[in-house]
């Protein structure tokens, strides 16, 4: 198969640390905003909702997976519901993809512009995000991978001193009412915006990139070890700003950064924060970019992802200056990808899985031959 020709696999401690960089890096983007204007005081409720709803999710793509062992997401897509049909459903794959990968380009763009360079122009930020996500995407799967395994204990470090260093300001009167807007809205928000771990999509879009054996223990820590870091940072949120304030900034853990002050000498930490949340973005956009240039590459059965990785660039590159501003761009974000976003990517593998059950197509007799 077209898939398995010299196909590149990473490890698993890569893989982990992969999966969690990317995962977790919305954390420096408007994450914890959208969730806390969701939930209120019980915003870090939802968090864990979330990721429990993510394991059960990842519980149906590992059958989805196992039925399937040697067969990429357009492959499968095609056996099981024919090419039409199947290259809508890799569409619906790539589309929110694509959405998402848009977007976030656009807002580290902004942000950057924000924090650290207010007189440069967004167009050329975006052009050297644009540079950099095409060379590393271009190096391949492997080489980002163990750029995540060397940054990622950096970047959580930098992360966890931060709530460390807010412990002067935190309040735990702004953790009441315990159930935020109430019970049912905490648990509906919780399901809905399980789509924050769409992430891992990554791992059912391309499976051959994993060693078979390794992916349920690849995709089980990464979920946990995501919740934990996400839960985390949203409860030391709410605990330095109260829900009310916290859904108002675009950047609400550089703003938890900035509050920061703990003497003449411990203050100003977020010039850590910006180091470290502009290495991974870069890292998150170069994984998106050759995500979906690999997906597309298995669709049109070419024996290379590099070829489209330029003309991908330019696509996200014009597409990224669709919204007006910033707040276009986090409102758009917020009112679709989160909202529906969840159904299109964990909707699919059990939509395929129950499709393959009932055709008969796949499973033990599949893995054998």
């Amino acid at each position: 198969m077209v898939g398995i020709i010299n196909q590149v696999k990473i490890g698993q401690a890569e893989a982990i640390a992969l999966l969690v960089t990317v995962m977790s890096t919305k954390l420096f983007l408007t994450y914890p905003l959208i969730i806390v204007s969701h939930g209120g005081s019980a915003a870090w409720q939802i968090v864990i909702i979330s990721g429990l709803v993510t394991l059960v999710f990842f519980w149906l793509i590992l059958k989805y997976i196992e039925r399937f062992p040697d067969r990429s997401f357009p492959e499968t897509a095609e056996y099981i519901s024919g090419p039409y049909f199947g290259g809508l459903l890799v569409m619906l794959l790539l589309l929110p993809w694509l959405f998402e990968l848009t977007m976030t380009f656009r807002r580290f763009g902004e942000m950057i512009v924000i924090i650290a360079l207010p007189e440069t122009s967004i167009g050329l930020i975006m052009l050297i995000f644009f540079c950099g996500a095409g060379l590393a995407a271009y190096l391949g799967l492997s080489t980002i991978a163990r750029a995540c395994h060397l940054v990622f204990p950096f970047t959580l470090g930098a992360a966890l001193l931060i709530v460390a260093f807010s412990y002067s300001n935190w309040d735990t009167d702004w953790l009441f009412p315990i159930f935020g807007n109430g019970p049912w809205i905490t648990i509906k928000e919780g399901v809905i915006q399980s789509s924050a771990f769409y992430e891992l999509s990554f791992i059912y879009a391309l499976p051959l990139v994993f060693y078979a054996h390794q992916i349920k223990k690849i995709g089980y820590t990464s979920i946990i070890v995501t919740t934990v870091i996400l839960t985390t940072m949203v409860l030391a949120y709410l605990l330095v700003f109260p829900a009310v304030v916290g859904e108002e900034p675009y950047l609400p853990l550089y703003n938890m950064a900035r509050s920061v002050y703990l003497g003449r000498f411990i203050q100003r930490i977020e010039a850590i924060f910006l180091l470290f949340w502009v290495i991974s973005g870069y890292l998150w956009v170069s994984v998106g970019v050759y995500g979906l240039c690999h997906i597309l590459k298995d669709w049109l059965k070419l024996p290379d992802h590099r070829p489209l990785i330029l003309p991908a660039l330019i696509i996200i590159f014009a597409l990224a200056f669709i919204p007006q501003s910033l707040p276009d761009a986090v409102l758009t974000v917020q009112e679709y990808f989160y909202e529906i976003g969840f159904i299109a990517i964990f909707g699919l593998p059990p939509l395929l899985l129950l499709l393959a059950v009932l055709l008969g197509k796949g499973g033990k007799n599949n893995v054998e031959k």
